[in-house]
């Protein structure tokens, strides 16, 4: 799953050009109020940062009241990330509804007023305004919506459906922005409060005549519905579930409310310019905890898997199971629960099947916006090869191919230098040159591959690799090689004259992504 083409995609973006900074000239602009409010957010960091609070709180500070997520550090997303709590990195209806029971509890003298009413519409526009100073993502609108249709039953005195609150969320967010539910965060954050509400009766079964045993029952089982609701859409988009979300949120979520209650008084404190230092003790205090249980939960084997490939089919397939399952659930009927074992049947005979299918060895010739790398894998074993001289960010090539990376089986990948001759049982680089496999490929971009042969003495290739930097014709390659395949990047402004070049002169032709067999 290439998620973020498909993202593009749907935005209507085809193509990316990428600029030089000096090329680009500022001529001003006119401030709107999300603007404002970005450099509201700006400065509010900024006095954060400069306060002497530990480093990780003042990220974490920042993250939960500033939605900006950016701050947070790769390992601490990875830490989280294994323990099955990342949704606490990233603002969402866990957040707005902690902080709508602060304001709500810190305006209950309104209620010996009577002015239960005004209570309401206080609340509920404190929430839509952090809602549009945090940014507006769906995850914080979605709960803002159903907050707020939950607080108009009451304000009329109605009954309000948890079910119809998400719909018109939903519907109300994709009529401003269609493109939202290609969005994982959307996907995720309505699955799961739709999982959540539609298992609610089975905390409701299970309650006992002590208060704090429903509060302990009913956040496992919470916590464990979030978790098998979302568990197949974490592992086709991020190729990696957790095992121990429901031990995670059991640990961490009682604290997250006091945290973030201390962390808004550390704001005011700090706009006003005033320093606590036994407050600063606190947040830092409950800060390690919530990241000690984490990078514990992840260290317990077994907590989380990486390299798991779902399919599209396997997700349609998945929550046919839960949505049978939650039909048993209210109906009691066993016909139901034997189609859903019917389903589980036919998903773990096509996950068999896939990886059955799924070749373990391979050379690919893959395309992105800034080069065409080239990939040979073997026994969980890769190796990139990124021709002509163009650089490949190691991590970023990991994020953009994680599916293909996780469907064949790859566990490690090892990067070439283009400076570097390797030489390996099954391959031989040495730029622009490469033999993978049996194939011997040239990639042309720069002119160095024109030092490689000459017209007297043709060299036989098996694949010519043209980057998104060659400035040629094909019949300039065939003066100096023999070929019958080329592979285009997809990149190249050129790339449909070259191809009606190659097809002219009867060659094989492939433009971006394209798989040969090894010999």
């Amino acid at each position: 799953m290439d998620y973020a083409s498909y993202l593009l995609h749907s935005e209507g973006i085809r193509y990316q050009q990428h600029l030089p900074v000096a090329t680009v000239k500022k001529i001003g602009h006119s401030p709107t109020l999300f603007t404002r409010l970005t450099n509201l957010r700006r400065q509010l960091q900024l006095k954060i940062f400069n306060t002497s609070i530990s480093p990780s709180s003042q990220h974490f500070i920042v993250a939960l009241l500033l939605g900006d997520q950016s701050v947070i550090d790769k390992e601490t997303r990875q830490d989280f990330s294994a323990a099955g709590v990342a949704h606490i990195l990233a603002l969402s209806g866990l957040h707005i509804c902690v902080i709508t029971l602060i304001i709500w509890w810190l305006l209950f003298p309104l209620d010996y007023m009577r002015l239960k009413k005004c209570r309401l519409l206080i609340t509920l526009a404190a929430i839509a305004l952090f809602a549009v100073f945090t940014g507006l993502s769906p995850s914080v609108v979605r709960s803002t919506i159903m907050i707020g249709l939950v607080f108009a039953a009451q304000f009329y005195h109605r009954r309000s459906v948890s079910f119809n609150a998400l719909a018109v969320a939903a519907l109300l967010i994709l009529i401003f922005k269609p493109s939202a539910i290609y969005s994982v965060g959307f996907q995720l954050s309505f699955i799961t409060v739709a999982a959540i509400v539609l298992f609610a009766r089975v905390p409701q079964s299970l309650e006992s005549k002590h208060q704090w045993v429903n509060h302990f029952t009913s956040t496992i089982i919470t916590s464990l519905v979030a978790m098998l609701a979302t568990i197949a859409l974490s592992a086709h988009y991020f190729h990696t579930i957790s095992l121990m979300s429901v031990l995670s949120n059991l640990f961490i979520l009682p604290v997250l409310p006091v945290f973030m209650s201390l962390g808004a008084l550390f704001l005011l404190v700090t706009v006003a310019g005033m320093h606590w230092p036994v407050l600063n003790c606190v947040i830092d205090t409950i800060n390690d905890y919530i990241h000690w249980i984490a990078r514990t939960v992840k260290m317990i084997p077994g907590s989380h898997w990486e390299g798991i490939y779902v399919s599209t089919f396997g997700i349609i397939i998945y929550f046919a199971i839960i949505t049978l399952v939650a039909m048993w659930l209210y109906r009691r009927r066993y016909s139901y629960l034997i189609a859903a074992g019917v389903a589980l049947a036919v998903l773990l005979g096509h996950s068999l099947w896939v990886d059955v299918h799924t070749p373990r060895q391979g050379l690919v010739v893959l395309s992105s916006f800034t080069s065409t790398p080239v990939l040979s894998y073997s026994n969980g074993q890769g190796l990139v090869w990124t021709p002509d001289g163009e650089d490949t960010d190691s991590s970023a090539f990991v994020r953009f191919y994680a599916g293909f990376i996780a469907r064949h089986g790859i566990n490690h990948l090892k990067f070439i230098d283009n400076n570097d001759t390797i030489r390996t049982s099954q391959a031989l680089i040495k730029p622009p040159l490469a033999y993978l496999m049996g194939h011997r490929i040239l990639a042309v971009g720069n002119s160095n591959w024109k030092n490689v042969s000459s017209p007297s003495h043709r060299l036989a290739l098996d694949e010519i690799i043209i980057t998104s930097r060659y400035r040629g014709d094909v019949e300039s390659l065939l003066e100096r090689y023999r070929f019958d395949r080329m592979v285009i990047s997809v990149a190249h402004q050129e790339s449909r004259r070259l191809r009606q070049e190659g097809e002219r002169l009867r060659l094989q032709v492939d433009v971006g992504y394209c798989e040969l067999s090894p010999r």
